[in-house]
């Protein structure tokens, strides 16, 4: 009896793995509403799996369906909360439905998980010069350049040479 519960355990998660599989390889292929069906199906096969979740996120969002996108990463989520990815793209997801707090909240516990994610101090400080912290945004923006970030340089520049000559004209 346990042979054929491992065995129908083997073709179950094989089959998962086939349309997991698959669905990345039409991602990649930009077959964005093909992806999301594969995901789909590897989900009903497997659904306590984080990665099947994100990249189903991933297909979702870039063919715009945000609010999909970010359900599916808050699942991911609940499987596996330290996965800073998840975290940046729910915040990115978020942005583009306009919920910028959402979003600042989602990018702080990327960072906070993984403090050199360059990318999630840039989004974040895009998000924070929005919601008028500019303080705080030229913080997150000279953090990003830290590490490596370019386009921070662009947003410093223009931005945070104004917070400081307003300093210093306060003090």
């Amino acid at each position: 009896m346990r042979h054929v519960a491992y065995l129908v355990c083997v073709l179950l998660c094989s089959g998962c793995m086939l349309d997991y599989n698959t669905g990345i390889q039409k991602l990649n292929n930009n077959d964005l509403a093909g992806a999301t069906e594969n995901f789909t199906m590897a989900l009903r096969n497997d659904p306590r799996n984080d990665q099947i979740y994100f990249a189903r996120a991933m297909s979702r969002g870039f063919s715009e369906q945000y609010t999909g996108a970010i359900n599916d990463l808050t699942r991911a989520i609940k499987i596996q909360p330290n996965h800073a990815d998840y975290y940046f793209y729910r915040g990115f997801f978020k942005s583009k439905l306009g919920n910028d707090k959402g979003a600042i909240l989602d990018y702080s516990k990327s960072i906070n998980i993984y403090p050199y994610y360059r990318e999630a101090y840039y989004n974040r400080g895009i998000k924070l010069l929005n919601t008028g912290f500019l303080s705080e945004a030229c913080q997150d923006f000279q953090r990003a350049i830290d590490l490596g970030d370019t386009l921070s340089l662009r947003y410093k520049n223009v931005y945070c040479r104004r917070e400081l000559a307003d300093n210093a004209e306060n003090k």
